[in-house]
């Protein structure tokens, strides 16, 4: 007979991920949680480096409570009570020792949802503890955030991955947290103590026989592969230690430069492991002649997606806390209904990197105070419905000016457009509408939503839909509503507007030639088009911007 708990794995998890400052309060609360679902007497959890929590009749009126002090032992010495090793990685960490009602029947009862806690507190335990160790080895204090489905399972991940020698590809949308996993899978590892040695795949520094020197006995971290040289990818194929035996002449799979070899080899390390990372569909890039197809072979080994905020609802909250603590603001005293309201309705089309700037800035702009709706309409208006009337997060529409300052007369901001909803799915992949599409418009606006900013032709476009030009054409006009170059020329001034939000020091040449106008009248009279007013308007009306005289 199994013991019932009232409630799902993610109803007991959730509530607790919000605190995420102390490992204590973190499985406290959990372990409260399942307390108020299960028929538990008393008990005790113990954890590494962390103490026994232990679980007790409340001389009040028999609630369960939790103090920090006591022997798991002597706080379960019934002889009933159920014993749930807590391990990470087949290695003891941890223990619960529970007491249980009995059954009618006098059986005693097991619960599977006990061995499901049992895990979670030892992922938990082991991200607390790659924390400390980032902290001493990086300065920073590095932790995936969060316990939702999704960010569980790259726990499941990380601790097979991590003791494996095999290649490791991380694939994630630009600003998901892609470094913090490659330095956890480090951290968590029989590595942990060599070095770890991150490459930038855009502008790379050295050469590859230096790095895979650096980063013998340790880890080496391709950030951005994808954006590598053609050149880079087919050196540094020759010098990763091949798990296919591509490369017969060189002993060890490794060949590295004299210099390379002697410090290596002197300091008694072997062969680094590989993590790379990537944004792209390496498979898709690999296809089309734009990715070395032997280094995808060797990198594709162990892989993981990181998924993108707007999949993982539940971690916003606790990713916005632990920003506001990291930029100075007490979140107990900052943090507001009307914050997390708003980020839990935002897409974040960056991802962790913009949520990271927006909470920085609303945390310092906000001196400690609590954060209410008008701070972020103030601060970060692209996220507030009264800057843009519509659905917030729906693309392109008029704009408001909620810092009181009138409309120009001779500026009639254009209505909303269908469109808009479109130039929101291609920028964020929104899985649920774009399922609804054909196979082939569905790959456009994907395309679109990751290459706008590059000169796209329509027939360049439909070779990537796998559809001809006159058929993708007409799937644009009877189920977009709009034209193939009407969508991109709206996704780029989208795109235009977040940056002038974001960085009212940017040149509007730069801005233009950013998205993807070379021609700035060209830019400037879409811009207007669209938006109501020149882009110099648009920056001078922005909320807290003021006017010029």
């Amino acid at each position: 007979m199994t013991v019932s708990v009232c409630g799902t794995l993610d109803e007991i998890l959730h509530p607790a991920s919000a605190d995420f400052r102390s490992l204590p309060d973190l499985i406290g609360g959990l372990m409260g949680r399942l307390a108020d679902r299960a028929p538990l007497r008393g008990g005790a959890l113990w954890l590494q480096d962390m103490g026994t929590l232990v679980l007790a009749q409340d001389r009040a009126g028999g609630r369960l409570c939790w103090t920090a002090d006591g022997d798991p032992n002597a706080a379960a010495a019934d002889p009933e009570a159920v014993v749930v090793p807590i391990t990470y990685a087949d290695a003891p960490v941890g223990e619960m020792r529970l007491v249980l009602d009995r059954a009618p029947d006098g059986a005693a009862p097991e619960a599977p949802m006990l061995q499901d806690v049992a895990r979670q507190c030892g992922y938990l335990a082991k991200r607390y503890e790659v924390r400390r160790w980032a902290e001493r080895r990086f300065g920073r204090p590095l932790m995936m955030v969060g316990m939702s489905p999704a960010l569980r399972e790259l726990d499941a991940f990380l601790e097979q991955a991590a003791h494996s020698a095999l290649p490791v590809l991380l694939t994630g949308e630009f600003g998901t947290e892609k470094a913090q996993l490659a330095a956890a899978i480090h951290g968590c590892g029989p590595r942990r103590d060599g070095p770890f040695v991150q490459v930038n795949g855009a502008d790379p520094a050295g050469t590859p026989a230096d790095w895979f020197a650096r980063a013998a006995g340790g880890t080496l971290f391709l950030s951005g592969v994808d954006e590598m040289t053609p050149a880079l990818q087919g050196q540094i194929v020759q010098h990763m230690p091949s798990q296919l035996g591509q490369w017969l002449d060189a002993p060890g799979g490794w060949p590295l430069s004299a210099t390379g070899a002697a410090a290596g080899m002197a300091s008694g390390m072997g062969e680094p492991r590989v993590i790379a990372s990537t944004t792209a569909d390496l498979r898709r890039l690999a296809e089309e002649g734009r990715f070395s197809r032997p280094l995808l072979a060797e990198l594709d080994f162990l892989c993981a997606t990181v998924p993108p905020l707007r999949d993982r609802p539940t971690d916003i909250e606790p990713l916005v806390l632990a920003a506001l603590e990291r930029h100075g603001g007490r979140a107990d005293e900052t943090r507001t209904d009307e914050l997390i309201a708003l980020c839990k309705a935002h897409s974040w089309p960056e991802n962790l990197f913009e949520l990271e700037r927006v909470i920085a800035r609303l945390a310092v702009m906000t001196g400690g105070r609590p954060i209410r709706h008008g701070d972020v309409r103030r601060h970060a208006p692209w996220m507030v419905g009264g800057a843009m009337p519509t659905d917030p997060e729906a693309g392109i529409h008029p704009v408001g000016h909620p810092n009181g300052h009138p409309e120009p007369a001779s500026v009639v901001p254009p209505a909303p457009s269908p469109a808009d909803h479109w130039v929101h799915c291609a920028l964020t992949r929104d899985q649920d509408a774009l399922a609804r599409l054909h196979g082939g418009l569905r790959k456009a606006l994907v395309f679109l939503g990751e290459r706008f900013a590059d000169p796209i032709t329509l027939d360049e476009l439909s070779r990537q839909a796998h559809v001809s030009p006159s058929h993708l054409s007409y799937l644009f006009r009877t189920e977009l509503q709009t034209s193939f170059k009407g969508l991109l020329g709206r996704i780029r001034i989208h795109k235009a507007r977040e940056l002038l939000a974001a960085d009212r020091r940017l040149p509007i040449t730069e801005v233009a030639m950013s998205v993807g106008y070379g021609d700035l009248s060209h830019f400037e009279k879409s811009f207007r088009r669209l938006v109501g007013e020149s882009p110099r308007e648009f920056r001078r009306n922005l909320p807290g911007a003021g006017r010029r005289p």
